[in-house]
């Protein structure tokens, strides 16, 4: 169970400056460094600190000084260096009276260790009863400093020293720590009672003299002790008045540090309410990053922010989105990965990411011993100095880290920053992975919707096929009789043999139709791929044409599938057929071989697929290539984009048949002017790239 916060980092803060002021040869940083309290956490003064870390800090502190100052530090609290907006608070209450009572509220801006009641005992004095809470251990150096902040209190307000009484302690046996606090009164409660008391006084020595001696002048005394009534009252009006004017400047520069910090609260109440309906809209992820980087850089006072993402496979971490850089900084960006696959990374961005835990780097040049030469050069040209990385998580996953830092301002970093986008950072993570899954869901319906779609046009067209096949054959059979009954000369029969050509072609096609419904016949085997590819390369090299150069990269390892020889073969010989086509002036064409892993990621990202081992056959043309509509329906029958009387549009339909007759998967990967690359992948049998033997049998030509 961690250590609970109780002391806010205004109470080192003050200790802090009183040391850099009167104590300039003590060394601060080895002191905070020995507390384990950072210097961003002691800018902020909403930053609240544990028992252990305000104890090392007075241990050491003491042991440095030479001498224990804690009273010291709580007297200081009223120093113009150390006056804070809750000391301007305490002054607004008016008079230290006021300021005694409500001790628990304003002690609540400073400590959670302990209840303060307070309640008066006079018009200048207090008592203030402290009872730590249940589980606190509090030291003795913290009663002392409690004195001194008592006495702090008083002394804002102009008055000298109290006397504080202490006669109940819980370092010394009490069940609380009671003070009682003395005060002088002021000067205009003081001269306005002596004037309360001179008028009555000095009429009544007048009366007595008057009866004992009869001596007169009754309008002049009167007129006497009216003007010195008069002057009392005005001196003591004029010295409550400047005390009011005092306090209302400190009321007043606390109300503007609270308005301030109000709009600082609600821009950031805002901002967050900003990222969260900017990602709510957004279905594609490189929406939400450009919207909520927008968004950071919009509300957020920081100079340069930066999104990076991982890869699928959680190897490399990319620069994805960023604002505030310069473009050779950008440039520099967009080249550098960083490697999560290292355990013994102690990078920033990696340990940030790997760890799920958020960052804040002071100075980064104390870290560079931890960083790759490569990791440093790159920090040197974003001229990164301090800066706060947080990982964007979601379900207690990674998906990058975000990181912000003021390189131009210069405007410190604090431990505000670091909660605001720790707070930011998972709701980034939410909308991103929900993008992601809309993605994966999107490719996955419209696989599939187009494998439906492929599935009723295969039924349709077997069923076509079939019942035209018979009615080919019917028609091939009565053409061949009336061929044999007619002599050969006879000039019926030029017009017969154009019937039997197109029946021929018609047959043709109800084969190809066939094969892509996979209702051909199929003789499925276990053989070689590697073999059944090299046994047509001398067909493939005599379809293409000499202007395009035909590679065969064929992998060491067998690779074992059940498959039909001549099928693969015709396979190969359609995407060659294809190929050509889409190289008119010529190219390379390369056939290669190899294997894979299907793993639930690539299915995520396809959209289809069986988990497993894999053997491809890997197509590639440096032809014309496709947009996206054309290979949305490239592998429909009777789709083409060839002159007519050119192409059957039956060719990868064919393909598309053959592979998923053999429970394989076909991959498509093109883009207008860039070539075409096919990837077919079969079950290897064993699930290895050399499970079994298998009989070499050459492939039918």
């Amino acid at each position: 169970m961690s250590e609970p916060s109780l002391y806010n980092s205004k109470i080192i803060s003050i200790f802090v400056t009183l040391l850099k002021k009167k104590y300039p040869s003590v060394d601060v940083r080895d002191i905070l460094c020995y507390a384990g309290i950072t210097a961003y956490e002691l800018s902020d003064e909403g930053h609240w600190l544990t028992q252990t870390q305000v104890d090392r800090f007075h241990a050491r502190m003491t042991q440095l000084v030479g001498s224990d100052i804690a009273r010291e530090g709580g007297r200081f609290a009223t120093s113009k260096e150390a006056l804070s907006a809750s000391a301007k608070y305490t002054l607004g209450l008016i008079g230290p009276g006021n300021t005694l009572l409500a001790a628990g509220k304003c002690a609540s801006h400073f400590t959670r260790s302990s209840r303060f009641v307070g309640r008066m005992i006079a018009e200048n004095k207090a008592e203030i009863t402290v009872t730590p809470y249940e589980g606190v251990q509090e030291k003795p150096y913290q009663c002392e400093n409690r004195i001194g902040f008592f006495e702090a209190i008083v002394t804002m307000f102009d008055y000298d020293i109290p006397q504080v009484e202490h006669p109940e302690c819980i370092f010394n046996g009490g069940h609380c720590c009671r003070y009682v606090v003395t005060w002088k009164k002021t000067k205009f409660a003081t001269i306005r009672r002596a004037r309360n008391i001179m008028v009555p006084l000095s009429l009544a020595v007048y009366a007595l003299l008057q009866h004992s001696f009869g001596i007169g002048h009754l309008p002049e005394v009167l007129a006497g002790i009216t003007i010195s009534a008069l002057v009392a009252s005005y001196v003591a009006e004029r010295l409550e008045k400047h005390e009011i004017l005092v306090t209302l400047t400190n009321v007043k520069e606390s109300t503007e540090r609270t308005i301030e910090q109000i709009g600082m609260n609600y821009n950031n109440a805002r901002m967050v309410n900003e990222v969260g309906q900017a990602l709510s809209r957004q279905t594609r992820t490189d929406e939400v990053l450009r919207n909520v980087i927008g968004v950071i850089e919009k509300r957020l006072c920081y100079d340069r922010g930066v999104i990076m993402l991982a890869d699928e496979r959680k190897s490399r971490l990319r620069f994805s989105t960023g604002f505030g850089y310069s473009d050779k900084q950008l440039e520099a960006l967009l080249n550098k990965s960083f490697d999560l696959t290292s355990p013994g990374s102690q990078g920033v961005f990696v340990t940030a990411f790997r760890d799920k835990e958020s960052k804040f780097v002071g100075d980064f040049s104390e870290l560079e011993h931890l960083h790759s030469e490569q990791s440093v050069a790159l920090s040197r040209e974003m001229e990164a100095e301090s800066f706060i990385c947080c990982p964007i998580v979601c379900e207690g996953e990674s998906l990058g880290i975000i990181a912000v830092d003021n390189n131009t301002s210069k405007r410190p970093l604090t431990h505000s920053d670091l909660s605001l986008m720790t707070g930011i950072a998972p709701v980034i993570g939410m909308s991103l992975r929900n993008a992601i899954y809309l993605e994966r869901e999107q490719r996955m319906a419209e696989q599939i919707r187009q494998s439906q779609k492929m599935e009723s046009v295969g039924v349709l067209a077997g069923g076509i096929a079939h019942d035209f096949n018979n009615l080919l054959t019917g028609m091939m059979g009565f053409v061949t009789l009336a061929q044999m009954k007619l002599a050969q000369d006879d000039d019926v029969q030029p017009f017969l043999e154009q019937v039997m050509s197109a029946a021929e072609k018609a047959a043709s096609l109800t084969q190809g139709l066939l094969a892509f419904s996979r209702k051909q016949v199929n003789h499925p085997e276990p053989v070689n791929l590697n073999q059944v590819v090299e046994n047509v390369r001398k067909l493939l090299s005599r379809l293409v044409t000499n202007k395009i150069r035909l590679n065969f990269e064929l992998c060491d390892a067998m690779l074992p599938v059940v498959a039909d020889s001549s099928q693969i073969d015709q396979l190969l010989t359609n995407l060659a057929n294809n190929a050509r086509d889409a190289m008119p002036e010529g190219g390379t064409f390369t056939i290669s071989t190899g294997s894979m892993d299907v793993t639930e990621e690539w299915v995520y990202e396809h959209g289809f697929g069986v988990i497993g081992a894999y053997a491809v056959i890997t197509v590639t043309d440096t032809g014309v290539g496709m947009d996206e509509v054309t290979k949305s329906h490239v592998l429909e029958p009777f789709f083409t984009t060839k002159e007519v009387g050119k192409g059957s549009g039956l060719g990868l339909a064919i393909v598309y048949g053959i592979v998923k007759q053999h429970d394989g998967y076909l991959v498509i990967d093109s883009k207008p002017g860039e070539g075409t690359t096919f990837r077919i992948l079969l079950p290897l049998i064993g699930g290895t790239p050399a499970g079994i033997d298998v009989a070499e049998q050459p492939a039918a030509l």
